[in-house]
């Protein structure tokens, strides 16, 4: 699945990142990407807890709700996906040492 995400710059400096609805997430940072990885942070924070996407399929007056999109909970399971979350997880780490 892809989000269509904005990123801007903010009037202090730095830049914005955006998802809209159905996620309203919006974070920020020094530079683009570090907006996108920040918000990244937040779309895998809001899967943790447990949140699906889904869609809702209408078709001749009637609504049926389809089955959790097949990636969802991909994030679980797929070691590489979690050997990245520990590398983003330690090099963060290292940068908040590094700059208290």
């Amino acid at each position: 699945m892809e989000i269509p995400v904005v990123i801007e710059p903010c009037a202090g400096g730095g830049f914005r990142a955006k998802a809209g609805a159905p996620f309203d997430l919006s974070a920020e940072g020094t530079t683009a990407e570090e907006a996108s990885r920040q918000l990244s942070v937040l779309f895998d924070a809001l899967m943790a807890r447990g949140c699906r996407v889904t869609m809702l399929t209408v078709a001749n007056g009637k609504a049926v709700v389809s089955s959790p999109l097949p990636a969802d909970n991909l994030y679980e399971t797929d070691w590489a996906y979690r050997e990245l979350q520990d590398a983003i997880a330690e090099n963060r780490r290292q940068e908040e040492a590094a700059n208290p």
